[in-house]
This record gives structure tokens, C-alpha cells and sequence, in this order.
């Protein structure tokens, strides 16, 4: 075949061919419902998320789908009353990999190897505001001893858990801070160091920033009467801005507040306000993430791609609201 052939062949190949390949992942539901779903931009991966219960018997509860380039394998494991609760994710980057495995039996691991011991408790017993805290075996040497704590609204609606895992974010401290919500993951690596009294926002260190609080619409929540300057604390020294909608339709949500670099990042924005194509930028100097100042001109100002799809997963700190209210 001629030079003039090959280009004939190849243009003809171009024209048959689509211009991109979306990744094809099994959807499957918490019925068992299982279909193939064409992943968004953006969703690069297939996620099995797999949430266990064990007490006299073991309940299983698996979901499949597509999820964001950013995610990662993430496990953690937890104490609750006479239950032990451990959620694993898991991440694959080619097409059905996460095709469901109906033969398998999982059981709780009961290992020789004598891994990390670690503190836990759970809200959903207030075992961690009673102090009622035991000791669990982590599943594997590369988990962790957690602290997790959720605040959202008022003190009522405050949620705490400790454990093993293997979160994004760790080591840490991390987390995020606004006159709304408070999001906090401390992470450390030797026996039961994840012990101590509930933390508390207003314990933690002021750290010198001060930066525009506010979370909803322009107007309501992030209106100008209702967005003012905070001081930060603790390892949340980057003043944060977000927007996104929390579905399609939906008018833009915004999110002010203090944040440790990593949720700079966009993912940990997303999935812990349920925010569909979230654009987020992080700034240092205070007051900076003004809402009268040009976002652009913020570091980080670029939007995330696709749709941020939420799974039932062990979402950086808000697993105890995702899974704690619904299934515990």
C-alpha cells in the first residue's frame, strides 16, 4: 500500500472512530440492580464501594459505579455498641472492572499479624461523647488510628467517630472550617494515639488568618448580610472559596470558610456539600476570599470536571453522616 493509501485508510479510520472513549463502569444499587453506565467527563474510574456490619451475623451492602480521576482506594473500620463497622472502597481505571463478585464470602479478617490498635467510638451510640471508647485491631498494616468529627448547623447535629482507616488526607490534621460547618480528620500511627476528650472546634489554635464565612445562594446563606469574616483555626490556614449546584437545575451553592491545603484540592469540597461541578481556589491573606474580589485572580480558580457524583463510600469526613444515620 502507497504513502497516499495509508492516509486514505487512516482518515477513514478517524471518521469511524469516535474522538474520545468514556470509561464504562457497572452501576449497581443497594437492591442489587446492576447496569452499565457510561462514565461524565472527568470520571476516569470505577469504584466498588462495599459497607460491613458485623455482630452475631455479618449484613453486606455493595455499591458499583463511575467515580472522579482524584479518588483513591480508601478503607476504615469502627466500633459501635456490640457492632464493628468497616467500609472499603476500591478504585479500577478500566472498563466493567468492577463487575460485582456474587461468589465471594467475606468475613472479618482474623489475621495472625498483630497490626495497629487504635481507639474507637462512634456518635451513633455516643460512646465518644460518654467516653465509653474500646479498642479495635486494625485490618491491615497500612491503616491508621482516625478521629473524625462532623459539625454541621448547631451542636446537635455534631458527629464523632474513631477507628482504623486509610483516608486521603492523612497524616493530617486536615479539614475545613465556616460559621456553619466544621469538617476535621487527625490521623496518627502508633498505639491507641487517637485517644482524648471529643475535639472542639474552639479548642483547637487560632493560627492567625481570618477569612469570609458564609454557605448557601447569594441569596440566601451567602447573601451580604450574612457573610462576614472568621478566624481560623487550627491546621485550616487557607482562606477557601467554592461554587457548584447541588443538582441539575439548581441555582449555585457557595461555600466560604478556612481550609488546610489539601481541600484546596476540589474533591473534598464536592463530596462534602454534594456539589455537582465544583470550582474551587484557596487563597493565603486575610480576608481574601472576598466575595466583592475577582475568584479568577485566586490560586486554584479553575473548575473540576464533571459532575462529582456522591457514592455511599467513605467519603473524607462525613462518613458518619453519609452511613451513620441510615444504616447504623
Amino acid at each position: 500500500m502507497g504513502v497516499s493509501g495509508l492516509l486514505r485508510l487512516l482518515l477513514l479510520i478517524q471518521t469511524c472512530i469516535p474522538a474520545t472513549w468514556a470509561l464504562r463502569c457497572m452501576r449497581c444499587e443497594r437492591n442489587g440492580n446492576c447496569q452499565v453506565e457510561e462514565c461524565a467527563p472527568g470520571q476516569d474510574l470505577c469504584r466498588t464501594t462495599v459497607l460491613n456490619i458485623w455482630e452475631d451475623e455479618e449484613l453486606e451492602v455493595v455499591e458499583t459505579g463511575c467515580a472522579h480521576s482524584e479518588k483513591t482506594n480508601r478503607t476504615m473500620s469502627y466500633r459501635t455498641g456490640m457492632k464493628i463497622i468497616t467500609l472499603t472502597e476500591i478504585m479500577c481505571g478500566s472498563d466493567l472492572c468492577n463487575r460485582p463478585n456474587p461468589g465471594r464470602t467475606p468475613a472479618f479478617p482474623r489475621s495472625r499479624n498483630r497490626y495497629l490498635e487504635c481507639i474507637s467510638c462512634a456518635s451513633s451510640d455516643l460512646s465518644c461523647e460518654r467516653g465509653w471508647d474500646r479498642s479495635l485491631q486494625c485490618r491491615n498494616p497500612r491503616e491508621q488510628c482516625l478521629e473524625v468529627v462532623t459539625l454541621e448547623g448547631s451542636l446537635k447535629n455534631e458527629r464523632n467517630l474513631r477507628g482504623c482507616g486509610n483516608l486521603p488526607g492523612c497524616p493530617g490534621p486536615t479539614g475545613f472550617h465556616n460559621n456553619h460547618t466544621l469538617h476535621f480528620l487527625r490521623c496518627c500511627n502508633t498505639t491507641k494515639c487517637n485517644k482524648g476528650p471529643v475535639l472542639e472546634l474552639q479548642n483547637l489554635p487560632l493560627n492567625g488568618l481570618q477569612c469570609y464565612s458564609c454557605q448557601g445562594n447569594s441569596t440566601d446563606g451567602c447573601s451580604s448580610d450574612k457573610t462576614f469574616l472568621i478566624a481560623c483555626r487550627g491546621p485550616m490556614n487557607q482562606c477557601l472559596e467554592a461554587t457548584g449546584t447541588e443538582g441539575p437545575g439548581n441555582p449555585y451553592y457557595t461555600v466560604r470558610g478556612c481550609a488546610a491545603p489539601s481541600w484546596c484540592q476540589g474533591l473534598h469540597v464536592a463530596e462534602a456539600f454534594r456539589l455537582h461541578h465544583a470550582n474551587v481556589s484557596c487563597c493565603t491573606g486575610n480576608g481574601c476570599n472576598d466575595p466583592n474580589k475577582d475568584v479568577q485572580s485566586r490560586k486554584g480558580g479553575a473548575p473540576r470536571p464533571g459532575p462529582a457524583h456522591l457514592s455511599l463510600s467513605i467519603i473524607l469526613l462525613t462518613t458518619v453522616r453519609l452511613w451513620g444515620g441510615t444504616l447504623l
